[in-house]
């Protein structure tokens, strides 16, 4: 059933990504961005198993990151696509400190989400540390790896695969060693950090299409706009 679903989540949330940008344009991804590394930070603390690896649900969300600034890289520039980067540490930024004041209220006797709340949004410092540097980091290391690869080679499914591999592998490494190094067994920690790269990897490889998709309505648009000024 996870499979299925996963498969349809992947599916809706990519497709919204490449819809968005054909819609509203770079201002509209940036808005979604920041919608999607919210939804990540939340779902992560949910935990699944697909193709019996264990992992968040988050994982999945997040992936739809990097495929919305690959697009902004290859239809804009490297310079929108690492905007939305600082756009996305802001948002991270901003709902981890307004949900940990949230936790401060004291509830009315009536209120029955307190507990819920405190269970969702307690931060964790190290993770907390963790997914902000992870994200920076891995993120700006996408853009400029796409940028690079783009020149160099001028391949969309290189640039946005291999892009996004490696810096999947960056943000895995830094996210598990400041997370976990030191509170679980080095074994494990190589198993957890494995099986979300392992699932990532996965998802990377299926955004290809959509990237490609992006690209098509972004040059049949500019292809009507040109046929447009010519007709005036």
């Amino acid at each position: 059933m996870n499979i299925f679903l996963s498969i349809i989540y992947l599916i809706i949330t990519f497709s919204i990504t490449v819809f968005i940008y054909k819609f509203f344009g770079k201002e509209g991804t940036y808005v979604w961005i920041c919608v999607s590394i919210i939804i990540a930070n939340i779902q992560s603390i949910k935990i699944i198993e697909i193709f019996g690896l264990t992992t968040t649900l988050g994982n999945i969300a997040y992936s739809n990151v990097f495929l919305a600034t690959d697009i902004l890289n290859e239809n804009e520039n490297n310079k929108v696509a690492n905007k939305s980067v600082l756009f996305g540490f802001i948002s991270m930024l901003l709902f981890t400190c307004l949900m940990s004041l949230c936790l401060l209220f004291e509830p009315s006797s009536l209120d029955t989400s307190q507990e819920s709340l405190i269970n969702i949004f307690t931060i964790i410092p190290r993770i907390c540390i963790a997914s902000i540097i992870g994200f920076l980091s891995s993120q700006f290391l996408d853009v400029f790896l796409f940028k690079k690869l783009k020149q160099k080679h001028n391949k969309l499914w290189l640039s946005n695969n291999l892009s996004t591999i490696v810096s999947q592998l960056v943000d895995t490494i830094i996210f598990s060693l400041i997370a976990y190094a030191g509170t679980i067994p080095w074994l494990e920690l190589l198993e957890i950090a494995g099986t979300m790269y392992g699932l990532k990897i996965i998802i990377a490889l299926l955004d290809t299409g959509f990237i490609y998709l992006s690209r098509h309505l972004k040059n049949k648009e500019k292809q009507k706009n040109i046929e447009n000024t010519d007709k005036n």
